[in-house]
């Protein structure tokens, strides 16, 4: 079974529990021990295309007149009509889908049908012309596809299609149908993150104290509708010793174009930066989103070559991890989605033939960032208003990008870039190589920076990525690039021509040479040393820049501990050395409680100039979700010009279902200091206002879960349904499937969550509709009886006036429902085949007694006439 499925089992089991006298009389007493044994081995057996072998029920061990166990001769029978299922091919889920089931000829169970198209969406290879009659638009799965057969689990809305690998359409890892993707509902959203702060200083010379205040408010605000997304970035700065002041950041309009895993935006936006520096631009952008992409195309690896002489196992290992694993029949073999680990590490291939001998190949492989798969494309067009503050004027600009994977080990870019008195053209190209991945590019710019001058020059750039196996070594990214005294990005060109008189940038801060490394080296016994540094060297007026870092850390048996040395040069004659040690100690806890601090972390750092400082802080949380965190900490710096200064201070944060709020706090023997935090959002849609976390960009699920008020989503941070029955679950992944779940502990005994488990595929930043499935009312125990005082047959169904089922009789006649009317709503029950054999009507006096207990279960006689 699904792991998933089990754990939604089980919650469905726990909830449930609150009512185990009433269901044990009557699941267990109604149906015969046997019965649940069996419907719970067989809920869900092939109620398709396999043949299985029913089991016939002895009614006579179950007391009673006119006993029907019969549609339980195939298990836990799945009724006739469309439902919302979770369907997968062969195990790997594809999402939820609307589904027909049909009634057929011989069997107590409806079986699943397909149209052609709906199969070939989910990756199945169908023939012209099924197996089934011709016309047929809705056929079993094994009429379209030789050998194929259905698998449904009833209980958790879950089909299973088992299909023949001939007939499997081979998509890459990560792949998910986008016709499923989700453009979600229209809504209106607001996020906001507040921040108030205050501080008091002490003069260190002549005792005067200094008292500031300070805020801000950020705003996003927003509105979806049909595909299309508008937004609006805003910022409002005050402080005790300025006016306020608000600004906009970006405004725009957006749409997701599946057909080019591109991203179309109206107004501001920001380009890659793939080849020529990024910018804001205030036009339209079309660009490609990676994120579309299936994550086996997404991250590149190499292709796997080779020959099986038999029926072959192939294994692909890398450091010592098996990344993947397949048979082969005999010949050449192609291998192009088997996940590669990061950015470099050789491949170790091992081919087992069927009679025992391997063979083992070394595929090299060190990925630089811009080496894409074979056929995989990326691009980006811009065409606007260059957006920037220390322009005094605007100057329109157009760019234009393009990359793609040329066979497996190469890809080529390049692009061109313009503006008012500006133009430039690059040209660049990856490779992957046995000394490792290698991206090397060009660019050349001609400009009129202003002044009647004209300048031209190049910029170069190499970037280089390897791992080495022999020691673990892992150079992550070494880039070096190199630009000519001519070459101005187009923003350095339009700073010097545009650029306004008072700002720094009349000093000619341009690159001349730009270098960085991270390298990485694990060592002996969980230990591990890192470097990384960078040097920049400026044209002219500025002096050269540089920071180094190197870092050990290691994690012991109950502490771990790092130690650090950093060097950083800004170009003002002086060098910072700085050396700092940190230790982290985790405290115990039990199965049952949290402790109240759950570590404990101290720093120690100190510096060339003098400065010395030392912190010790105890950090914990509590709640089911850790709602509330909290720290406590002291800290004690010392300055070459002052004198050792210490301070205590605290932190506490609280998510809430409608948005997180935080403080802290310090005091010390010169300064004391107090902030005010609060974020979270608001969300306008059909059904009312939602409050709830902070969203930003991301797509969020807004779920409706009728009369389930309180309930905690399983993975929304703390969300809540409130009391509207609203919730919003944040953070989704666009274009992947996510999970978004009701816990149901907790809820009221008037309220059943029947569907607690859905899946959905946004679209980036949409609002999804995720509608939970309840069931509302007081439970109630029926003993019904017919017009001449005998129990109704074990089996049949009872159901409303909507046709919603509502429980099935048990032995005795005992049935258990929840959410009947029964001032004014008649019951109907049928049979098996869906016959009506009589009516319980409306009764006033059972409805009173519904009402005098609202948190207990309600039993009553009823006649069905």
């Amino acid at each position: 079974m699904n792991p998933k499925k089990i754990k939604k089992y089980t919650r469905r089991v726990i909830r449930e529990s609150k009512f185990a006298v009433a269901i044990r009389h009557i699941l267990i007493a109604s149906l015969g021990a046997s019965v649940s044994v069996f419907a719970h081995a067989r809920d869900g057996a092939q109620a398709t295309s396999g043949k299985n072998e029913g089991v016939n029920f002895n009614s006579s061990f179950i007391h009673g007149t006119s006993v029907d166990v019969s549609r339980y001769y195939e298990g836990n029978p799945a009724p006739a009509g469309e439902y919302m299922v979770q369907v997968a091919v062969n195990g790997q889920s594809q999402g939820q889908h609307k589904v027909m089931f049909k009634p057929v000829a011989g069997s107590m169970s409806a079986q699943p049908c397909f149209a052609q198209d709906e199969l070939i969406r989910l990756g199945i290879k169908v023939a012209a012309r099924p197996a089934a009659e011709e016309g047929a638009q809705c056929a079993m799965v094994d009429e379209w596809v030789t050998g194929a057969s259905a698998n449904y689990l009833t209980s958790d809305f879950y089909l299973n299609l088992l299909i023949p690998q001939a007939y499997i359409v081979q998509r890459p890892r990560g792949y998910t149908d986008p016709a499923l993707w989700d453009s979600g509902v229209t809504a209106g959203v607001l996020d906001y993150n507040a921040n108030a702060y205050t501080q008091q200083t002490t003069r260190h010379y002549n005792g005067e104290k200094d008292h500031s205040a300070s805020g801000n408010l950020g705003l996003l605000m927003g509105l979806n509708f049909y595909d299309w997304r508008l937004r609006k970035r805003m910022n409002t700065n005050w402080s005790s010793s300025a006016s306020s002041h608000t600004e906009s950041i970006m405004t725009y309009l957006q749409r997701d174009i599946p057909v080019l895993r591109s991203q179309l935006t109206l107004g501001d936006s920001s380009t890659s930066g793939d080849l020529f520096d990024s910018m804001m631009v205030r036009g339209i952008q079309l660009q490609s989103d990676d994120r579309m992409l299936p994550d086996g195309l997404r991250y590149y690896t190499p292709l796997v070559r080779g020959i099986a002489e038999t029926n072959a196992k192939v294994q692909v290992t890398q450091r010592g991890q098996t990344l993947y694993e397949t048979t082969v029949p005999p010949g050449p073999f192609e291998l192009s989605d088997i996940g590669a680990m990061g950015y470099g590490g050789d491949l170790q291939v091992t081919v087992t033939e069927a009679d025992g001998r391997q063979r083992t190949q070394i595929v090299p492989f060190s990925a630089p960032p811009m080496l894409l798969h074979d056929g995989v494309y990326r691009f980006g067009v811009v065409v606007g208003k260059l957006q920037d503050d220390a322009l005094s004027e605007k100057p329109g600009v157009a760019q234009g990008f393009y990359q793609y994977g040329l066979g497996n080990m190469y890809t080529l870019y390049g692009g061109g870039q313009f503006a008012d008195h500006y133009a430039a053209l690059g040209l660049g190209n990856a490779f992957n190589t046995p000394l490792g991945g290698v991206s090397v590019d060009v660019a050349h710019a001609r400009s009129e920076p202003g002044g009647g001058k004209v300048s031209s020059g190049n910029s170069f750039n190499i970037s280089f990525s390897k791992y080495l196996d022999a020691t673990s070594t892992d150079v992550t990214l070494a880039a070096y690039r190199y630009s000519s005294k001519g070459f101005y990005s187009l923003r350095d060109a339009a700073l010097e021509r545009y650029g306004s008189r008072n700002n720094d940038y009349l000093v000619d801060y341009r690159t001349r040479q730009r270098f960085t490394v991270n390298v990485g080296q694990p060592l002996w016994n969980g230990s591990r040393i890192n470097f990384s540094g960078n040097f920049y060297n400026y044209w002219d007026e500025r002096s050269a820049s540089s920071q180094y870092m190197v870092s050990y850390n290691k994690s012991e048996r109950y502490f771990s501990w790092s130690v650090s040395a950093s060097r950083s040069y800004n170009g003002d004659g002086r060098n910072v050395n700085n050396v700092m040690l940190s230790i982290s100690v985790p405290l115990g806890r039990s199965i049952t409680e949290k402790p109240l601090f759950s570590t404990i972390y101290s720093t120690a750092s100190h510096d060339n100039n003098g400065g010395s400082a030392f912190q010790m802080n105890a950090i914990g949380s509590q709640g089911m979700q850790n709602e509330l965190s909290y720290g406590i900490g002291t800290a004690v710096n010392k300055t070459k010009d002052t004198s050792t200064q210490g301070a205590f201070n605290g932190n506490v944060n609280y998510n809430s279902p409608i948005g997180q709020l935080g403080s802290t706090a310090s005091v010390g023997n010169k300064s004391r200091q107090l902030s005010l935090s609060a974020n979270g959002s608001v969300v306008a849609h059909r059904g009312g206002v939602t409050l709830g976390p902070r969203l930003g960009d991301a797509p969020f699920a807004l779920v409706e879960a009728p009369g389930a008020e309180g309930a905690r989503m399983l993975n929304g941070y703390g969300a809540r349904i409130d009391a509207n029955g609203f919730a919003i679950v944040p953070s989704l992944t666009p274009y992947r499937e996510n999970t978004v779940a009701v816990n149901t502990v907790g809820l009221p005994d008037n309220v059943d969550v029947l569907e607690n488990e859905s899946i959905v595929i946004p679209r980036m930043g949409t609002v999804v509709k995720v509608d939970v499935k309840t069931q509302v009312g007081v439970p109630v125990v029926l003993i019904v009886r017919d017009k001449k005082g005998q129990p109704l047959p074990i089996g049949a169904d009872i159901f409303d006036e909507r046709n919603n089922s509502l429980g099935i009789i048990g032995q005795g006649g005992m049935a258990f429902i929840r959410g009947w009317q029964a001032e004014n709503s008649n019951l109907y029950v049928k049979n098996a085949s869906g016959d009506r054999l009589c009516t319980i009507y409306s009764n006033s006096d059972i409805a009173r007694k519904i009402i005098k207990s609202p948190g207990s279960i309600t039993q009553a006689e009823v006649v069905c006439h």
